[in-house]
């Protein structure tokens, strides 16, 4: 519960501290008395953005703090809640201060925290409900959580999660995939072009300089032969060749043997330069013979080499260059094309999934529509109480894409009065018949909501004694278990208050101010008969406003 609020320098707030009761707190004032601003304050205790304009002086600190006392086992065992509180202790101190020079400061028992931190614990502690909470009443995301609550489906729905997130992944995957594919599909044709043409010739070194000899003797055959037979015929012709004239030779070197044998070397000399001279006679007809190139032969190899050029002035200079080239090419896309692969198997891994989706998904509508069933008797027969008496509403499961719930939303629809059709509460509900709505919600939630604290602004829009104290009576109801703060203009509601607070507007030394005053009994009956007559000294308001008293038990 809170158990106290402090506001200091804030809108029309001086300074003003307010202990409250356990159960059912009631603000009342004149219109423009501060009771909202009370509301205000404690909305930015809890986490809501605050602005130069609340702060009333700029020059000294807005400070907001509110004190709660922690009971259940559920809240104090809460992680959100652990770090703040030791052993034994259930008091929890949330403070907000805010300066002239614009620093903020957060603290929760005393530790600094963030403002995200500061909104989930305060999720966990109050749950406001004013004019523009009527608006979240009417939102369809609003009407799945509530239904839920009332399931008991908690195993189901952590079975549902694992399953949804291996889902939502796989999905993920797949885009991401098939963004790749689309972004890859031009690189994807141009690399197989650039591979195939690479694939034309091998890449080798050696490979390309023989044939890069090859191509030169297949250009240059005609000079080779020209100049092979010229030289052929110096060596080994029929006249005047280098044959001829070492055979020649061999007669006068007889003679000389003959005379003088120290010239017998000089024979062996000519005999090895005969032989020399035989065997590049014979190398040089060999290598006339190979001389001759087929055409078409000769048409590849230019070809080749043509090729060869192209890839080098594309992907080199060198060969070597090319090699890498092609290693990296072929290496993307390989990955690239596995993309397709991907693609499929993911898909059949989507479907699986989203089969076991469905089986849990209807398991959680199923159950939904059961409570659907029991919540319209149960909002019914409240709303009939509180003065909507020929109401029919439901809470109808559409079917939605899958989501982190299954692949139910939920509307509720409402008919206020007989004979009309059903239609979504948003396009249907006054103010007023929010605000009823909301609260048979409430009770209706009661026992599965854990959050201690209710706050109601203006719940009694539209509404009119005799309905005020049937809401009065609800709100009582509710108070017996959860702590209610409420601020009301209905005399009949404000009855019903365990401890009842007026919030007043003064003018002093010529600046307004608000407070706020816990009243006693005899001022209790002032204020509500001021509230039925706008007279406190009225005999017969007073008198009223003791039999609503006496009717409240109060």
């Amino acid at each position: 519960m809170l158990s106290q609020l402090t506001i200091q320098n804030f809108g029309l707030i001086d300074r003003i501290s307010i202990d409250l009761d356990n159960n059912l707190n009631i603000l009342t004032g004149e219109t423009g008395a501060g009771k909202s601003i009370i509301i205000d304050a404690l909305r930015i205790a809890l986490g809501d953005r605050i602005t130069s304009s609340h702060i009333r002086d700029q020059k000294i600190p807005c400070i907001i703090e509110a004190v709660f006392e922690l009971k259940g086992k559920e809240l104090l065992a809460n992680e959100l809640f652990s770090e703040f509180l030791s052993e034994d202790e259930n008091t929890l101190i949330i403070h907000r201060s805010f300066n002239e020079s614009g620093k903020k400061i957060i603290k929760i028992n005393g530790f600094n925290v963030t403002i995200n931190q500061l909104k989930l614990i305060g999720d966990h502690l109050i749950d406001f409900h004013g004019p523009h909470d009527h608006q979240m009443l009417l939102s369809s995301e609003y009407h799945m959580g509530m239904l839920d609550r009332l399931v008991d489906f908690d195993e189901l729905l952590r079975e549902y999660s694992g399953v949804f997130e291996q889902y939502q992944q796989f999905k993920k995957e797949l885009d991401q995939v098939q963004a790749l594919f689309i972004s890859s599909e031009r690189e994807l044709d141009m690399l197989k072009y650039q591979i195939k043409e690479l694939e034309q010739v091998s890449l080798d070194e050696p490979e390309y300089e023989e044939l890069s000899q090859k191509q030169i003797m297949i250009n240059n055959a005609e000079k080779l032969n020209e100049h092979s037979a010229m030289l052929l015929e110096l060596i080994d012709g029929e006249d005047s060749s280098s044959s001829e004239i070492i055979r020649q030779a061999f007669s006068p070197m007889r003679t000389l043997n003959a005379v003088d044998e120290k010239t017998l070397d000089m024979m062996e000399s000519l005999d090895n330069l005969q032989q020399a001279n035989e065997d590049l006679a014979a190398r040089l007809h060999e290598y006339i013979s190979k001389l001759s190139f087929d055409p078409q032969e000769a048409q590849e190899v230019n070809t080749k080499m043509d090729i060869f050029d192209d890839i080098k002035r594309k992907y080199g200079p060198s060969l070597k260059d090319a090699q890498e080239f092609y290693f990296k090419a072929k290496e993307k896309y390989d990955l690239l094309n596995d993309l397709e692969h991907n693609d499929s198997k993911l898909r059949d891994e989507i479907a699986k999934t989203e089969k076991k989706l469905k089986t849990i998904a209807d398991k959680l509508s199923k159950q939904r529509q059961k409570t659907a069933l029991d919540l319209k008797k149960t909002i019914e027969k409240e709303l009939a109480e509180l003065g909507i008496k020929n109401v029919i509403f439901e809470g109808r499961i559409e079917k939605t894409e899958y989501h982190s719930l299954g692949n139910d939303k939920v509307v509720f629809y409402i008919s206020p009065n007989a004979g009309e059709e059903l239609k979504p509460l948003a396009q249907i509900v006054s103010s007023g018949e929010a605000a009823r709505v909301m609260l048979a919600l409430k009770k209706a939630l009661i026992k599965v909501d854990p959050v201690p604290v209710l706050i109601f602004d203006e719940i009694d829009a539209q509404i009119g004694g005799r309905l005020g104290t049937i809401i009065g009576g609800k709100l009582c109801d509710i108070s017996k278990t959860r702590q209610v703060i409420l601020i009301t203009h209905l005399p009949q509601i404000a009855s019903f208050a365990n401890v009842h607070y007026k919030v007043n507007k003064f003018v002093k030394n010529g600046r307004t101010y608000t407070s706020v005053d816990r009243l006693d009994k005899k001022a209790r009956v002032a204020e509500l008969a001021q509230m039925m007559s706008g007279e406190q000294e009225s005999k017969i308001a007073i008198k009223h406003a003791n039999d609503l008293l006496a009717k409240a038990g109060k």
